[in-house]
């Protein structure tokens, strides 16, 4: 987990918050006037949800109270503070199996944030990445049927499994599934049983819940030296003088900045369809060669891009998503193409690095 303080609230940041706010105006007019609970507060994206909800409940003068949960909230209070000294929020560390929503918040709307994308217990061990998703889930539909509001869930385009090749933009209806074979799929496969245990509750016992699948994102934030290679090769260029790539770069990714993140994720918790699932991220494609040139580009012309392997058709994946059903049911598009998002995390990263 990396640590972050107040001085990593820079302008951008500020600013980027104000963005998600014009955005995301008649949204967030309501979600600040309610309560809130956010599992996983702490992660990549709890933490722009939070920071996000602080800036638009001051900026809409809301009465709404925040809970963030996950296994270390308290570390996001330095910088809520920056924004909001006065933010009512409470923080709970709580493991997400045994998560306990106080009577304050049983009014609220939940987000579901809260799983380790982490690809080293995925490898490692694979069945307790499926037991915390699946136990996680269950604990979080138990709270959320006695709060008896809307669940918004924070699924993953893994669900799809491999996207085939000739396939350019992965829809929500596309009836692919991760291999069962293999060991790797566990993150995956959790998904999808948290997902379909969602949409069992929502059958069954009426609860409102809908399912956001995230793909890849790139902002201020993203986990460093980790298994996102956008956040590798932007490390890279700025400690560096060379971007590795591992592979032989063929892959193709897409990027979406965390202001669009947000913008979606508040139009999903307030608007969303129950029993619906929506793909999250950006149509605009990049092969990881052409990522790794961009990244030099934007962050530092001297910097060398070194490919280490090869590509072959066994490792070359594609991972791009159709967004056009968040368009024309709640009118969300990428406003912040992926150059100016490199741009602007690059420029944080430096304002921010401990020298």
């Amino acid at each position: 987990i990396m640590s972050y303080g107040p001085q990593h609230i820079t302008k951008q940041i500020l600013s980027d918050l104000e963005e998600i706010n014009q955005n995301s105006a008649s949204d967030l007019e309501e979600i600040v006037n309610k309560p809130l609970v956010i599992t996983g507060a702490s992660g990549f994206v709890g933490t722009w949800l939070t920071l996000s909800w602080v800036s638009a409940r001051k900026k809409l003068d809301g009465r709404g109270q925040l809970l963030i949960t996950s296994r270390n909230p308290q570390s996001l209070l330095p910088l809520t503070t920056v924004i909001d000294e006065r933010s009512p929020i409470t923080a709970i560390a709580s493991d997400i199996r045994h998560l306990r929503i106080p009577n304050e918040f049983r009014t609220g709307k939940l987000i579901h944030a809260a799983t380790p994308a982490s690809a080293a217990l995925n490898s490692n061990d694979p069945s307790t990445m499926l037991k915390i998703i699946i136990e996680g889930q269950e604990r979080v539909l138990a709270e959320a049927l006695r709060m008896n509001n809307k669940v918004l869930f924070l699924s993953s385009g893994a669900v799809y499994g491999r996207q085939p090749l000739d396939l350019s933009h992965l829809p929500e209806t596309w009836e692919g599934a991760p291999q069962i074979g293999d060991s790797a799929s566990a993150y995956h496969e959790g998904k999808r049983v948290a997902e379909l245990m969602g949409n069992i509750a929502a059958d069954k016992q009426g609860l409102n819940f809908v399912t956001a699948r995230l793909f890849a994102f790139i902002a201020p934030f993203l986990p460093l030296g980790t298994h996102f290679a956008a956040g590798n090769f932007i490390r890279d260029a700025v400690t560096s003088d060379q971007i590795e790539i591992q592979s032989g770069g063929g892959s193709i990714r897409s990027y979406l900045y965390a202001t669009d993140l947000c913008s979606s994720l508040w139009a999903l918790l307030l608007r969303g369809e129950s029993m619906h699932a929506y793909n999250v991220g950006s149509e605009q494609e990049i092969t990881i060669t052409e990522l790794a040139n961009e990244v030099a580009n934007c962050t530092n012309q001297n910097v060398k891009v070194v490919i280490r392997g090869i590509d072959t058709p066994e490792n070359v994946n594609r991972y791009v998503p159709l967004v056009e059903k968040i368009f024309k049911e709640l009118g969300i598009s990428q406003s912040v193409p992926l150059q100016q998002a490199l741009l602007r995390t690059s420029k944080w990263l430096k304002e921010t690095r401990d020298d």
